[in-house]
């Protein structure tokens, strides 16, 4: 069975899956190894107190597809600190059909998707501004919502 994996210092490694399948001699059907997922404990979602999580949803502006390919080498180096931080929690591409393909210059881009820890949405908008998809117009920055997560899976 594939492992997913997770990024630990900037190394891959592999995280081995919650619950394993295997097929039942008996059927096609398919039976628990380990425990059952009513078991699975999830990691309580904390942020420093008088800060918050920001669900921020960033559209493109139309027709930035070529724009966006560009410039994505560097919009990947600007994360390094946020992600490295903690002020960003998770993020990544919106898109507007499930991609064929890992080539992202084949990809049917919608925009972008970030959980930001920030005490204000003045605050988030001023980082997200720096951002170089905002700099050179990839973005359309206008939408952010505060989000309450309950649970987060570890």
């Amino acid at each position: 069975m594939a492992s997913r994996f997770r990024v630990v210092s900037g190394l891959f490694q592999p995280v081995p899956p919650r619950a394993q399948f295997a097929a039942s001699s008996n059927s096609n059907r398919f039976s628990r190894l380990s425990q059952p997922f009513s078991r699975t404990i999830m990691a309580p979602v904390s942020v420093p107190p008088g800060k918050h999580e920001w669900l921020v949803i960033i559209p493109d502006k139309p027709g930035t597809q070529q724009k966006r390919i560009e410039v994505r080498q560097q919009h990947f180096e600007g994360l390094k600190t946020f992600v490295e931080s903690g002020q960003y929690k998770t993020g990544g591409a919106l898109l507007n059909s499930k991609p064929e393909t890992d080539d992202p210059t084949k990809f049917d881009w919608y925009g972008s998707t970030v959980v930001i820890v920030a005490e204000s949405k003045e605050e988030v908008q001023a980082i997200i501004s720096k951002d170089i998809y905002a700099a050179t117009g990839v973005w359309d920055i206008e939408k952010i919502w505060p989000a309450k997560f309950a649970f987060r899976n570890p």
